[in-house]
């Protein structure tokens, strides 16, 4: 799916403050896709066309997101995630409001404007908005979480372009994939850790193997500076000139990424594994992943849990997933390397006993997500806590 989309509305359902109708708001369900959303009452009617934005993208400053960022002209009231100490990213918004008498809370997950008011803002009338590249226009950009250097910050040394033949992991939400889980399915579901993607391997690109970021490969070694030298005697005659002074020595990288993902680099080595890939999440210690203080990896040291397996596919010469049971073999069985927990394996017979599955279980554990993946890994994507989501 695209970050902007043209959808239609499905369906609204009132809500109720226990066990009191109320008048002011009520949820859209939309044709395409599966988000709830929350909006003013009769703002919307069955059928009408109406412009969505999805989760975890960040709005511009620009007029037809006043009220979202500033509502009632106030900065500080907005519902938005912070970038850069400001209110920009689509998160989740919790009302205590429920669809039932004395019901469970909904959540508004995304951003849904009146086809007519983005009309009118664009100045466009007498063609499709959906024949625009509406992401553009409205220069809606995805939240990217900055790259993290152990000591210092942001990635002041740069990085190496990633594996050519390698995909950037970026699990879709489910509400866009429903259309792809045909029940009864057999469907795997284990936590989305909040941390920050690891990728490892070795391939005939990379015989040395590599480790990386989710957009970058980490280099093993980095140039320091350690002092200044004095001029020669050249340098000081020459004395318009501003020679280079600085002093620099090769040494062991000291990134997060780079520390702890060399032992299971060298795992892979000593096994002659060349041509599979792990896919990880770099947690706990003072790593803070997405930021939000519930995040439970904040309370354990520095470590990684994987996720998935990658092996090369020989059709294509890239690197597809692997399946659930070759993961948990490689795991368990062969380099016995921590991976993230299973929440369930089994058949799911409905989108409903899904969504219950994974919301039951977000009551009792205040994780980021679950994924949700087939047995052969063809379907992968991501079932996102709510309430975790509103707090980041």
């Amino acid at each position: 799916m695209q970050p902007v989309e043209i959808v239609k509305i499905k369906n609204k359902i009132p809500l109720f403050k226990k066990d009191e109708p109320v008048n002011a708001i009520e949820v859209i369900h939309l044709e395409e896709l599966g988000f709830e959303l929350v909006a003013q009452k009769d703002l919307y009617q069955i059928g009408d066309k109406a412009v969505y934005i999805q989760p975890n993208y960040c709005l511009s400053d620009i007029k037809l997101f006043e009220s979202f960022i500033r509502p009632d002209g106030q900065e500080h009231k907005s519902m938005l995630g912070k970038v850069n100490g400001l209110p920009r990213r689509i998160r989740a918004k919790k009302f205590n409001l429920s669809k039932e008498p004395n019901g469970e809370p909904v959540y508004s997950n995304g951003i849904l404007l009146p086809y007519n008011e983005v009309e009118r803002y664009l100045g466009i009338y007498s063609t499709d908005l959906g024949s625009f590249d509406l992401t553009n226009k409205l220069h809606i950009t995805k939240y990217e979480e900055p790259e993290i250097l152990s000591k210092g910050g942001l990635n002041a040394n740069g990085g190496l372009p990633f594996p050519s033949n390698l995909y950037k992991t970026d699990e879709e939400n489910i509400h866009n994939c429903w259309s792809k889980l045909q029940f009864p399915l057999h469907l795997v579901g284990t936590e989305k850790i909040d941390g920050s993607l690891i990728t490892i391997g070795i391939t005939p690109e990379f015989p040395e193997g590599f480790i990386c970021s989710r957009n970058l490969r980490k280099p093993f070694q980095i140039k320091k500076h350690i002092g200044r030298r004095s001029k020669t005697l050249l340098e000081t005659l020459m004395f318009w000139t501003k020679p280079n002074l600085n002093l620099y020595e090769l040494r062991d990288s000291d990134d997060d990424f780079v520390i702890n993902g060399l032992p299971y680099l060298e795992l892979l080595k000593q096994h002659k594994y060349n041509q599979i890939i792990l896919r990880g999440e770099l947690n706990g210690g003072k790593l803070k992943g997405s930021g939000n203080k519930n995040n439970p990896a904040s309370k354990e040291q520095t470590n990684i849990k994987f996720f998935g397996l990658d092996e090369i596919d020989t059709s294509s010469g890239h690197f597809i997933k692997s399946s659930y049971s070759n993961f948990e073999i490689m795991c368990d069985e062969i380099l016995f390397i921590p991976r993230v927990k299973t929440v369930f394996n089994q058949v799911i017979n409905s989108r409903e006993e899904l969504e219950n599955i994974c919301n039951n279980y977000f009551k009792k554990n205040m994780i980021e997500g679950i994924v949700v993946r087939n047995l052969n890994s063809t379907i992968s994507c991501k079932f996102m806590n709510l309430e975790y989501d509103s707090k980041k």
